[in-house]
């Protein structure tokens, strides 16, 4: 999964900062100058992680974090009193100047945050359709001495077999 934005006003340190992180293994998909670029990048990827300075050529870092509140990972690269102008305790701060490592560190924690946070958002089953699985496993359970790991492992084969989701191959189950 690549959704890295690095976000810089100037493109110098915009640059130098994806240029090293580049270096260390990490793709960069976006370089952005603005925090309404970044809004753009992060919501056609779904989430990110954005490494920026304090401040972009429209909005402050704390502001954008704000906006994207949720949706990316943030890592803010600034020197110590512009970083102890941003409060928000789910952005992370790092003090420049930085070496290559200690960026690379940094980046590739909040990558994995990022990659946990993905799989997570995963749906999931309404009550109604947990209730169907639980019965069809049930009646399982009843007809054929299955164990509820046995019936539940025999649902999803079928599942699979079949092309459906589990809960229609529940419904399936139910009504034979």
């Amino acid at each position: 999964m690549n959704h890295t934005v690095v976000a810089f006003e100037k493109d110098e340190s915009r640059d130098k900062i994806a240029d090293m992180l580049e270096k260390a293994g990490v793709t960069v998909r976006f370089r952005c100058r603005s925090g309404a670029e970044v809004i753009r990048a992060v919501k056609t990827m779904g989430s990110g992680v954005v490494i920026c300075g304090h401040k972009l050529a429209d909005m402050s870092a704390g502001h954008l974090a704000h906006e994207l509140h949720g949706q990316a990972k943030f890592l803010i690269l600034a020197k110590q009193d512009q970083l102890d102008m941003v409060d928000d305790t789910d952005v992370f701060k790092l003090q420049i100047p930085i070496s290559a490592g200690e960026l690379r560190g940094g980046v590739s924690i909040l990558i994995q945050l990022d990659e946990i946070a993905a799989r997570s958002q995963i749906p999931q089953r309404s009550e109604e359709e947990r209730h169907v699985i639980d019965k069809a496993k049930e009646l399982l359970m009843e007809s054929r001495g299955f164990t509820e790991a046995q019936a539940h492992k025999y649902l999803q084969k079928r599942s699979m077999e079949t092309g459906t989701k589990l809960v229609e191959t529940a419904r399936q189950i139910l009504e034979m």
